[in-house]
């Protein structure tokens, strides 16, 4: 028993010395926080180096009339309270109240360099940014906050004004534990104008609701003016925007809806584009940002755009708008809408953004070429090619690598209608067909099943024109591929000039055979300048076409009069006047006055210089010339055909475009000519 008792005595000093150590170790404890609090404090009372008037402490409250520090950031951050007072439960924290009638600030925010760290901040203390508490007061309440921003030192000195002078914010903000609401606003007093950036005035009003989980924003307004604002090459004038909208911070995760349409208007001005007033709208605006993985935000809004009087080297001046709906998420972006001008065209399209690719459907709606081209926006519109009347649409789709910025593949279908107009000098009326491109990389195809042409008119005037065709190409030698000629005929002189299907290889010299079917001899000489002869006939025969080095000639070509034969009558006062003095000229003029013949033939050339040659026979007689004798004349017969048709676009036969081309051309021409000489 007395082992026992021992035993307790000795377990009870144990658990007095135990309760001792204890104590000795808070106690010790206790002395280390006093000590770190009071370095911490003493660290914090050096750094902003506090300035009061008017302290009244007690207990649970302090109270300062005016209170200055310096903030612990490089540069002269000065912060400033008026009627300061603060309000807690225990010593230090937590604090129930923070309130203050006047609140200015005076940021200096400069990028710290080795010189400004040196001078600004002792290097053993260093600067950091300052760890804010993660709770609220009961109440904080800031009646009136003015904020002073270094526009001055932000770009030298301020135009209009004194170096030194700052951009103003001012407002207010507070908040209460029972509303759980803050109530921030602040604004621009006037607009401040700063050199080399231009003037800005600034409004932000916010309603705040923060919880544990959660910062929530249900009420957001911001708006930005200026009258000119200026980055880099960029000038932005009557700068007006507008944006309200509610947002929540939650999970590292901003979740943002505009619950008012955003609106941009302003002017734009840049060495290479002018646009009088842009007026950008949108609406349903939807933003999931996270900022640790920018890439993965989404995106979802309707957009309108307007643009008046954009002025730029590659297009005429016009309005423009654009109108639709645009999305992004998982890395991907999607544009879908329709651009139009005051010109009536419009385009509307599909955009889609993956990977690097931009993959583009497209749809333009028909247009109509009466009353102008809609198409003629700019100077890569061929100059010489004038559309007159008739219509067009088209649709197509093409993949971008922006990578490389190389178009990967594109399709084009473009359907023209009843399509009239000049190209240069040549005059086409009703065109029709049904256009398609297509291309893979450098490969390109054009092919056309059903291209109808009713009538043109290069002073000499023949249609309707047919043709199928394939053409098979490589860039940047556009004009050297395959041409896969199925079907080209046309109607000339009342009949038929038909191309035999083939292919044909235009990096090389090519050749055409070309048949001549029924042509009436009268319509020929209808519109042959000379007005001397008139006949009758029908003629057939071929004329094997060489294209050498995009000129044409022709080689050996034979045509001849079809059975019965035919009539030609020649009358010509000069020939007349010359069958006076020759007495072979006057056999030949009676002949001809009233020839009818039986044997019509006569080869064909024609050189790269335009010269064409026809070597001529006829058999025949005239039944009022001895008799009605038979005559048999060959006669070479030779016209530099490019003067010819000259000759006829000059008469009158074609329009007045045409007849002044005609006319610039002839006096390049003749300038030329003067020069060499």
């Amino acid at each position: 028993m007395k082992q026992k008792g021992d035993d307790v005595i000795k377990a009870g000093s144990g658990v007095k010395k135990s309760r001792s150590w204890l104590k000795w170790n808070l106690l010790l404890l206790l002395l280390a926080g006093m000590l770190f609090a009071f370095i911490q404090l003493h660290y914090w009372w050096n750094l902003l180096n506090p300035k009061w008037q008017g302290l009244d402490l007690s207990w649970g409250q302090v109270r300062v009339e005016q209170l200055s520090v310096q903030l612990p950031f490089y540069g002269n951050q000065q912060l400033q309270l008026e009627q300061l007072e603060l309000g807690w439960t225990g010593w230090p924290w937590p604090l129930e109240l923070v309130q203050a009638q006047s609140l200015k600030a005076q940021l200096d925010l400069q990028l710290a360099t080795a010189e400004t760290q040196s001078e600004t901040v002792p290097e053993t203390e260093g600067a950091t940014l300052p760890v804010l508490p993660l709770w609220l007061p009961q109440v904080l309440v800031f009646e009136q906050i003015e904020i002073s921003l270094p526009c001055a030192r932000l770009n030298s000195k301020l135009s209009n004004s004194v170096e030194n002078s700052d951009c103003l914010l001012l407002g207010s903000l507070t908040y209460s534990e029972q509303s759980q609401q803050i109530q921030l606003q602040l604004a621009n007093q006037q607009a401040v104008s700063v050199e080399g950036i231009g003037d800005v005035k600034l409004a932000l009003k916010a309603l705040i609701q923060p919880t544990a989980e959660q910062l929530q924003i249900p009420e957001f307004e911001l708006s930005l003016a200026s009258s000119q604002l200026n980055w880099q090459q960029h000038q932005f004038s009557e700068l007006d925007l507008k944006l309200s909208g509610k947002a929540v911070w939650q999970n590292n995760q901003l979740n943002f809806e505009a619950t008012k349409p955003l609106q941009l208007k302003s002017g734009y001005q840049h060495p290479d584009l002018n646009i009088q007033q842009l007026v950008l709208e949108t609406k349903d605006l939807k933003l999931k940002l996270d900022p640790a993985e920018p890439a993965n935000a989404q995106l979802k809004t309707e957009l309108k755009l307007e643009v008046k009087q954009l002025q730029h080297a590659l297009v005429k001046t016009l309005d423009w708008n654009w109108a639709g709906k645009a999305s992004y998420q998982q890395q991907q972006a999607e544009v879908d809408g329709r651009l139009a001008n005051s010109q009536s065209l419009a385009l509307e399209h599909k955009v889609k953004l993956a990977e690097q690719k931009i993959s583009l459907n497209w749809t333009l709606p028909e247009l109509f070429f009466l009353a102008g081209n809609p198409l003629q926006i700019g100077p890569f519109w061929p100059e010489l090619l004038t559309l007159q009347k008739g219509k067009a649409s088209g649709k197509g789709q093409l993949t971008f690598d922006m990578a490389s910025m190389a178009l990967i593949k594109q399709q084009t279908e473009l359907v023209v209608r009843d399509l009239s107009g000049i190209y240069d000098r040549t005059v086409f009326n009703g065109l029709t067909t049904k256009l398609t491109l297509f291309s893979e990389g450098a490969a390109w195809t054009v092919q056309t099943n059903d291209l109808k042409l009713q009538q043109v008119n290069h002073g000499l005037l023949f249609g309707p024109v047919e043709l199928q065709a394939v053409y098979k190409t490589k860039a940047p030698d556009w004009f050297s591929g395959q041409l896969d000629l199925k079907q080209l005929q046309l109607a000339l002189f009342g009949g038929q000039v038909k191309a035999t299907q083939q292919k044909i290889d235009l990096s090389k010299d090519a050749k055409v055979l070309l048949q001549l079917d029924k042509l009436q001899l009268a319509e020929l000489l209808k519109q042959h300048p000379s007005a001397d002869m008139t006949g009758q006939g029908t003629i057939s025969g071929t004329l094997p076409l060489s294209i050498e080095q995009g000129k044409l000639t022709v080689a050996q070509g034979s045509v001849a009069a079809l059975e019965p034969g035919g009539k030609i009558a020649y009358q010509s006062d000069k020939a007349q006047a010359m069958a006076a003095s020759n007495q072979g000229m006057k056999i030949v003029m009676q002949a001809l006055q009233n020839f009818h013949f039986s044997v019509l033939s006569a080869g064909v050339s024609y050189s790269k210089e335009g010269q064409l040659l026809l070597a001529l026979k006829l058999e025949g007689n005239n039944p009022d010339f001895e008799k009605g004798r038979a005559v048999n004349f060959s006669i070479n017969l030779e016209e530099n055909l490019p003067a010819m048709i000259t000759s006829l676009q000059l008469s009158g036969q074609v329009s007045e475009l045409v007849k002044k081309r005609v006319q610039q051309r002839l006096a390049a021409q003749k300038a030329k000519d003067a020069r060499k000489e």
